[in-house]
């Protein structure tokens, strides 16, 4: 029968009572590891010695189970023996040289009949309590020291108390085979029932803790008090890490952690090794197969198992406890652990267990036979699938470490490449170098060239790719992949133009297309198609059947991205927007870090097209972290040009120059991307007044895209920037020139357009200027980029006023004004909490113009210092508001003290109003 502590105790002390009136006791307290039996022996001990009992106490030790009479020389020469005592018996056992192997019983009886009678004297001067904790490690001469003193204790007041362990078996037990044929008292300890982890937690942190986490402290621990306190003292540590994880378990820390291992570090060794395999098998662990693992006898394994579960450390073949695996893992040193996961994979590859779980332990281990090959393979296609991107590579990198077949070794280290580029591509080019090098040699089979081709597309290596192409042209027509060979063609057309197609006489990569084509193919080359067409609406669907078979890993990320900015030539940002989001989330469950890093940066286009300045700021700078710059290749100049043309947009010149420091001119390839970064910095020297510079670097675009047969409109929009520098310059001719340009390769009715039209109307005469800008705001408010509609609404109130359309150019003032005014607390909210934020975007004009420094103006101040702004004099800002030119007045010097200006001169430079060109 178990009983609880307080059954225990109340138990020892009856018997206690019994012994003092001269009648002698055995008890004996058992139970599993770290149930309390110690805790209960101390108790006990300090409440006999309380009744005026001497306490004779020792404890057993694995370690000293071999040195003879060890626990009689602890009780007998304990400090609280009298010291007479103690000098005749370290004479009785220094004249006795016995150890286990040369004792035999006759030799040692005179030995015990000493000993027991210097017990049995101090035993007629009060009564005596011989306690020994960890009986179960006592040598053999102790042990029959204590059988000896059982035997002759019945009507003396001597009390034995002995704590042992639940492992041995009995007839094994030297202790047992002796003293429990007397008469004696069995307690088995019982694990604490919920109610007393309740109380013990309550008593250790606070009555709500316990309260709260008592249930999922009582199922991590079993009730083993030791572990139970354990997790106190961590809730004390940690707090206020909090309640219990998403799992239901509870918190734990250092100290949970150290007081599982010390249950089994102190028992016995099969207790730590069977801990051992339960860590390494994990969910695979059974009884038989931690046995086969180990090298321990079943019947070994069996009884421990039974063991740790009533310790609370395991559950079945199972710790109980994640941070227990962790724990019990770190006893394991390197070759400790490698052996372990080797047998697990050896064992578990035998039962023909799944590829993936026995690949783990492969992996563990380092190394393999030859039979472990098709298995890392296998595994790393199903974790590839699961987007368990690094398990895959290292399955890969064993696998061919372990291959002793040349061929396959090379289709493994080609996997690995293609395996390694969708988390950190710079690596999976040095698995491309024996490639390139065969490539360079000639000696490289064309059918091998698409790896090659591929990375060098990424990086931009021009070299590569003639090569490369060079090399697929003789692959015969039987061999070719109508999907692979279109995929090329996509990512090369949209990103790099086709001239360097015709100079490697590339085949169906040269837009000559085959017999064989799928509906796969016919799609990717609608998208291609619409890269040098007028209008890319024609694309849309093609593009959105790319996207719909689209997922990480089984698609050129570069085929994603043409079909995305393919549907923004459409005019089909919501979709393109759509479309991103969804595909960012799929690679954001998986750990496909290159495509995250890629639709990060078309998250962070696609806001700057909205006018969302903050977030293309946020998801541009998010993106480049998830990728080294080495890794970037040419891609890493697309999310720099959308960090540079936001910075410009909102004023801070500071961050779009740290933007442009980290993309110098000589590491820009021509690819669409370096074109836009080009444009971008166009625009950014064209705001700071370096009107030249803006020009150098438009034209160099110009010629590039040119050169390369890239010059997408709506992608590299030189055009509108360089007829901005023919304005400043004076040139209204070209710049006129070069708008239309620009709107003819614009023919649909997107944001692109829309700026067209507004530098356009800077060219044209007044009478026409309005009817061009209604139409620039009518395509800009479509497209949602309101930072670009409020500054087409300020040129049309502009416009409005130099006809004398008073009354009209105040209304679309207003409306100007309202829309600065959103743009400004848009961008406030990006950094302000969410409900602060919230207030901010749907309430703009509430608190007045919002962000930099035109936040501390009043909504009344805000107006006029816009229109003063806008070149506006006194008396017609007066008649647009409908108040006093006094009160203009006087709005004016509240908003030049505010501001730290000196006059109207000023106040372009100064207020906040977002004006941003093309990106």
């Amino acid at each position: 029968m178990e009983r609880d502590y307080g059954e225990a105790l109340d138990v020892l002390g009856r018997q206690l009572t019994a012994c003092a009136a001269g009648t002698g006791q055995l008890a004996l307290v058992t139970g599993g590891l770290a149930s309390g039996k110690t805790h209960l022996a101390h108790a006990f001990a300090a409440h006999a010695g309380a009744t005026g009992a001497l306490c004779l106490t020792a404890s057993g030790s694995a370690a000293e189970r071999d040195v003879s009479a060890g626990i009689a020389d602890q009780l007998l020469r304990g400090p609280q023996m009298p010291r007479e005592t103690v000098d005749r018996v370290t004479r009785l056992l220094g004249q006795t040289a016995f150890s286990p192997a040369a004792a035999s019983p006759g030799a040692e009886a005179p030995l015990l009949r000493a000993l027991g009678a210097e017990l049995l004297g101090l035993a007629r001067q009060r009564p005596v309590v011989v306690l020994v904790d960890d009986a179960h490690f006592c040598d053999g001469l102790s042990a029959r020291f204590l059988a000896h003193l059982r035997r002759r204790i019945a009507s003396a007041p001597v009390m034995v108390v002995l704590t042992r362990w639940n492992w041995e078996q009995p007839a094994a037990d030297p202790v047992l085979t002796d003293l429990t044929r007397q008469p004696h008292e069995h307690l088995r300890l019982a694990p604490l029932p919920a109610a007393e982890v309740t109380g013990l937690l309550a008593a250790a942190t606070t009555p709500e803790y316990a309260r709260e986490h008592a249930p999922a402290v009582h199922r991590t621990t079993g009730g083993n008090p030791l572990l139970v306190r354990a997790l106190a003292e961590d809730h004390r540590t940690l707090a206020p890490h909090g309640p219990a994880a998403a799992d239901g378990l509870p918190h734990t820390g250092p100290a949970y952690a150290q007081a599982a291992l010390s249950c089994l570090t102190r028992w016995n060794d099969a207790l730590l090794t069977t801990a051992q395999g339960l860590a390494v098998l994990d969910t695979a662990a059974t009884a038989p197969l931690v046995a086969e693992v180990t090298g321990l006898p079943a019947e070994t394994v069996r009884r421990a198992l039974g063991a740790l579960t009533a310790a609370g450390i395991a559950e079945g073949p199972r710790l109980r406890h994640p941070a227990l695996r962790t724990a019990v893992r770190t006893t394991l040193d390197d070759e400790a652990a490698a052996r372990l996961h080797g047998a697990a994979a050896a064992a578990l590859q035998h039962r023909g267990t799944d590829p993936l779980t026995v690949a783990q332990h492969l992996v563990a281990a380092r190394t393999g036979d030859g039979r472990a090959v098709g298995v890392l393979q296998a595994a790393a296609a199903q974790a590839t699938e699961r987007g368990e991107l690094p398990f895959a590579t290292r399955c890969l990198e064993l696998a061919a470490r372990l291959s002793t077949d040349p061929e396959r070794r090379d289709g493994l280290r080609r996997r690995l490449a293609r395996t390694l580029w969708q988390t950190d591509p710079a690596a999976a080019d040095r698995r491309h170098a024996a490639d390139r090098a065969a490539l360079a040699r000639g000696e490289l089979p064309p059918r091998h060239a698409a790896g090659p081709l591929k990375q060098a597309l990424w990086l931009g290596d021009r070299d590569t790719v003639r090569e490369a192409l060079h090399a697929r042209a003789g692959l015969p027509e039987e061999q070719r992949d109508p999907r692979v060979e279109a995929e090329l063609r996509l990512a090369h057309r949209w990103f790099y133009g086709t001239a360097v197609f015709r100079e490697a006489g590339a085949g169906p990569l040269n837009g000559r297309r085959t017999a064989a084509e799928d509906l796969w193919s016919r799609a990717v080359d609608a998208v291609c198609d619409s890269a040098s067409a007028t209008s890319g609406r024609s694309a849309v669907a093609g593009a959105e059947h790319l996207l719909e078979s689209c997922s990480p890993g089984e698609t050129f990320l570069e085929v994603v991205l043409a079909a995305l900015l393919s549907l923004l030539r459409g005019d089909r940002p919501d979709l393109a927007t759509a479309w991103t989001d969804k595909l960012y989330d799929q690679a954001a469950r998986g750990s496909w870090t290159t495509w995250q890093a890629a639709l990060g940066a078309v998250r962070a286009d696609l806001a700057l097209r909205r006018g969302e300045l903050v977030a293309a700021t946020e998801h541009a700078r998010s993106c480049l972290v998830l990728l080294a710059p080495q890794s970037w290749g040419v891609l890493r100049a697309y999310p720099l040009a959308t960090l540079v043309a936001a910075a410009t947009a909102l004023g801070d010149a500071d961050a779009a120059e740290e933007a442009l420091r980290q993309m110098p001119s000589e590491a820009l390839p021509v690819s669409a991307w370096g074109l836009r970064f080009r444009c971008a910095r166009g625009r950014h020297h064209l705001a700071a007044g370096r009107v030249l510079a803006a020009a150098k670097d438009f034209q160099s675009c110009a010629g590039l895209a040119r050169e390369a047969e890239l010059d997408v409109a709506e992608l590299v929009d030189w055009r509108t920037g360089l007829a901005e520098v023919n304005l400043r310059l004076g040139r209204t001719v070209s710049a006129r020139d070069l708008v239309k340009q620009q709107l003819d390769r614009t023919r649909g009715a997107g944001r692109a357009r829309g700026i067209a039209l507004r530098v356009l109307a800077a060219t044209a005469d007044p009478a026409q200027r309005p009817g061009l800008l209604r139409s620039s705001a009518d395509l800009l408010e479509n497209a949602g980029d309101r930072v670009e509609l409020a500054s087409s609404l300020a040129d049309l109130s502009v416009a409005l006023r130099d006809l004398g359309e008073l009354d009209a150019a105040r209304a679309i003032s207003w409306r100007a004004v309202q829309e600065a005014k959103f743009c400004r607390a848009k961008a406030a909210a990006g950094s302000a909490p969410p409900d602060r934020a919230a207030q901010a975007v749907e309430q703009p004009g509430d608190g007045g113009p919002s962000g930099g420094e035109g936040s501390v103006l009043s909504d009344a101040e805000g107006r006029v210092a816009l229109l003063a702004a806008r070149g506006f004099s006194n008396r017609d800002i007066s008649e647009q508001l409908f108040v006093t030119v006094s009160t203009v007045e006087q709005h004016l010097t509240r908003v030049y003290r505010k501001l730290g200006v000196s006059g109207r001169r000023a106040l372009p430079e100064r207020l906040p109003l977002p004006r941003l060109q093309s990106a």
